[in-house]
């Protein structure tokens, strides 16, 4: 009887195959890569073969950057300090810039010198003002155009012209009065439209004009002043009326100028209608600069409303300017003055 035969060593990876193909699992390597080493058991456990290196992935292509966006930059504008020639030495320009910075330097080192220095040049600048207002009031003096006491007196003339203009004032108000009247919205328990009805009550005693009160509580004001009150029947919210005592200048049938909505003195309300009557245009130029305290009515920036040509050598400048000024042609530069 022979001896039994002992079973020859089975490797574990061929158990371990074994068990699994009894399971029913089916070991599959990845359809795209090739099966690995230990997968492959046709070949034996001891046959050598290198495993194939892995590929590393395919780098994804680098998009080139865009080229950068180039803004081009504005020129520089030119430097006014670099292009404008330097003030002359000791002139009104240089002191302006430098007179600063000697009384700083005088400050800050109070030397006899520094000091010195600095009162020498402020006294220059001083020097140099009081001749110019010298040389101000000459040609102020000579020219009837720059001189305003030709417009409006000093001193106590000036209560003299205030007086006359009052005067005007009067007789233009008068004028109006038979054309214009005034509407007084007014609320009863207003102490504002109680002051202004006594002053409104004087200017038409003096004027004659036509005072309509309408009131905005449909009642009386106080102390029986202006008894033929109407109530407000809508007017004041078409005039816009947010303010008692409200005054607007009337002319029927329609002209409608407002005067304010507040309280006014009586000369304050005189000047107001006049305005408002030569804004509506109810009295002319002429007639309003009569009311207005002045002796001739000269404006310079009236005189240039055509394109004026400015000249090079300032004396023709001059002599246009102040020939526009009181409108006339220029003199030509020989005219000769004949005395009497």
């Amino acid at each position: 009887m022979h001896p039994a035969r002992p079973k020859p060593r089975q490797h574990p990876w061929r158990r371990t195959r074994l068990a699994l193909a009894l399971s029913g699992v089916v070991l599959a390597a990845p359809a795209q890569e090739a099966p690995r080493f230990y997968e492959r058991a046709a070949e034996g456990w001891f046959w050598y073969q290198t495993e194939p290196p892995v590929q590393p992935p395919a780098p994804a292509p680098i998009e080139p950057k865009p080229p950068p966006v180039v803004v081009p930059q504005p020129p520089a504008p030119p430097s006014i300090a670099a292009e404008a020639p330097a003030p002359p030495p000791l002139s009104a320009a240089w002191l302006r810039t430098h007179l600063e910075q000697y009384q700083l330097q005088a400050i800050d080192d109070p030397s006899p010198t520094n000091v010195a220095l600095y009162l020498y040049l402020q006294k220059l600048a001083l020097d140099k003002a009081s001749r110019f207002t010298d040389a101000f009031q000459r040609v102020v003096q000579s020219d009837p155009a720059l001189d305003e006491t030709t417009r409006h007196p000093m001193g106590n003339y000036a209560n003299l012209l205030n007086r006359l203009a009052g005067q005007q004032r009067d007789r233009v108000l008068q004028a109006l009065a038979g054309q214009v009247g005034i509407w007084f919205f007014y609320r009863a328990d207003c102490p504002y439209c109680a002051a202004q009805a006594p002053v409104l009550s004087m200017l038409a005693q003096s004027t004659g004009f036509t005072i309509q009160a309408i009131a905005l509580d449909g009642r009386p004001l106080p102390q029986g002043r202006f008894p033929d009150f109407r109530p407000d029947a809508g007017q004041a919210a078409r005039l816009g009326v947010v303010s008692t005592p409200a005054l607007f200048l009337v002319r029927p049938p329609d002209g409608m100028a407002p005067l304010a909505q507040g309280l006014l003195s009586r000369t304050d309300l005189q000047q107001r209608i006049v305005l408002a009557a030569h804004e509506a245009g109810w009295i002319d130029a002429a007639t309003y600069a009569r009311t207005k305290p002045g002796v001739a009515a000269q404006r310079l920036d009236d005189a240039f409303d055509a394109p004026l040509d400015v000249p090079e050598d300032p004396a023709v400048f001059l002599d246009l300017l102040r020939a526009r000024a009181i409108g006339t042609d220029p003199l030509p530069p020989d005219a000769a003055i004949t005395f009497p």
